[in-house]
Formats: structure tokens, C-alpha cells, sequence
């Protein structure tokens, strides 16, 4: 007679070995503040980027934990000793596609793959009689955009223009009102919050025509844990939720 233990002991054996799949991936976010796509809220990260990636990974029954790291700390660092398997919010560089995984259509216009789409505009003081008309030689200096907006920088610089960079959007939207004079490039989405903002109100014009139209991607570090099945499946997952008209109406309302 086969005693109680021993049976469980062989059960054990015959049940598929889920310990490593359930243990949680872990993925990086930039620790910046980048309202309304990656911040922190009450130490946590959060934001409509971070709330896609957990919504992907609930539906695909995959448990993550999402960390708030310096981004190139998360890259250079952090996912090339394998202490991290994504990254959350990065648009396609040819540097980052070096060290990471991206979907085969990144350097597409719209990757069908994309977290979201971001229109990065031009803004000029509200007394500025300038209307952009596409030409960035023309756009009066000093051209400020935060350093985070790397893909923007070194598409200004490899036309020849100089641009002074800042910490973040706010602080680019004080020095244009406090100048009066020049410009800035931010999101279209961070243009219309701080133009409700008091101090901002009515100071300011966003010119509609978009200096860029940018993809940001959910990333993957080459490796066991994050093999090439899984990121297709939460890249369609990502796909399915954009094309989820309830679910991105939700998200939206919440910013």
C-alpha cells in the first residue's frame, strides 16, 4: 500500500512546474514625472502607460512587479545583469534597441504593437504673434524642452538647432511665461492640464500642427523569463486594449 506521502510526493512530480512562470516579472518605469503617461502617486507608479502594462498582464494571467527606477539605471544597469525583465514607456532609438526587445514593427510610424501614440507640440508665449507653419528653423529661440524628450532633442540637433533642455515640463512652461519670449515643446495632453493650471492660464498658445508623433513601447530584456511567445501575447494584449473602447474611456476619464 502506497503510504499518503509517497503519493503526494509522486502527484507533486506529475503537476506542471509553475513555480518560475508564477513568479512575478519584474518591469522598470522611469521614476520622473511624466503626467499623465508614468508618475508616481503616493510612492507607487502610476499613470496610463503603468495602468495598461498591469491591465495586459492581469488578462494574461502573468503576475508582475513594476518598479520606479532611474530609466537609464533600469537599462544599462539593472536589465543587463537580468535583475529586470521590461521597461516601461521608451519610444524606438537605435541605441535601446541594442539592449532591448522590441516589436518588429517599432520603427513603423503607428506600430500596431505601440502602448500609445504621443504628439509632442510647439508652445509660444500668448503675446507671440508666430504661427508655426512646419519649418523648426523658423521657431523662435529659446527652444525649451525637457531633457527626458530625447527622440525630440536629437531630432532639433540634427538639424543644427540648438535647444536649452529642462528637468521637466512645468519648468519650461515658468521660464516661457516668466521671458515672455521663445518656446517650448511639450505633449498636447500636458499643454491642455497646465493650461487649466492658475498660474499658466490663458499665458500661452499651442500651435496645432505637431513638431513629432512619437510610438512608446512596453520593452523586454532578452531572456528565459521573457521569452519571445510571452511578448508577443502581451503585446496583443496591449493591441486588444487600445482597440477596447470601454476600457481606454475609463482610463482616459481618470486624467
Amino acid at each position: 500500500m502506497i503510504k499518503i506521502s509517497t503519493l503526494i510526493l509522486i502527484l507533486s512530480f506529475c503537476l506542471p512546474v509553475t513555480g518560475l512562470a508564477q513568479s512575478p516579472l519584474k518591469i522598470c518605469v522611469d521614476n520622473r514625472y511624466w503626467y499623465p503617461f508614468v508618475y508616481q502617486e503616493e510612492s507607487r507608479p502610476a499613470g496610463m502607460f503603468v495602468e495598461m502594462v498591469r491591465e495586459a498582464f492581469y488578462r494574461a494571467k502573468i503576475p508582475i512587479e513594476i518598479l520606479a527606477v532611474p530609466i537609464k539605471r533600469c537599462v544599462n544597469i539593472l536589465g543587463r545583469t537580468g535583475k529586470i525583465d521590461a521597461a516601461i514607456g521608451l519610444p524606438y532609438t537605435a541605441k535601446y534597441n541594442e539592449l532591448l526587445e522590441y516589436p518588429a514593427d517599432a520603427t513603423e510610424e503607428n506600430s500596431a504593437w505601440r502602448l500609445m501614440q504621443v504628439d509632442f507640440n510647439l508652445v509660444t508665449p500668448i503675446a507671440s504673434k508666430f504661427e508655426f507653419s512646419g519649418q523648426l528653423n523658423d521657431i523662435p529661440p529659446p527652444i525649451r524642452i525637457p531633457k527626458a524628450y530625447t527622440n525630440i532633442i536629437h531630432y532639433f540637433e540634427s538639424q543644427g538647432i540648438r535647444v536649452e533642455t529642462s528637468k521637466e515640463d512645468e519648468s519650461t512652461f515658468y521660464k516661457l511665461i516668466r521671458d515672455k519670449e521663445g518656446s517650448l515643446i511639450t505633449t498636447s495632453i500636458m499643454a491642455d492640464r497646465l493650461g487649466e493650471a492658475t498660474r499658466f492660464k490663458n499665458k500661452f498658445v499651442v500651435h496645432p500642427k505637431p513638431i513629432a508623433s512619437i510610438s512608446y513601447f512596453l520593452t523586454f530584456f532578452s531572456s528565459s523569463r521573457s521569452d519571445p511567445e510571452l511578448r508577443q501575447t502581451i503585446w496583443r494584449q496591449i493591441s486588444a486594449l487600445r482597440d477596447d473602447y470601454i476600457f481606454m474611456l475609463q482610463l482616459l476619464s481618470k486624467y
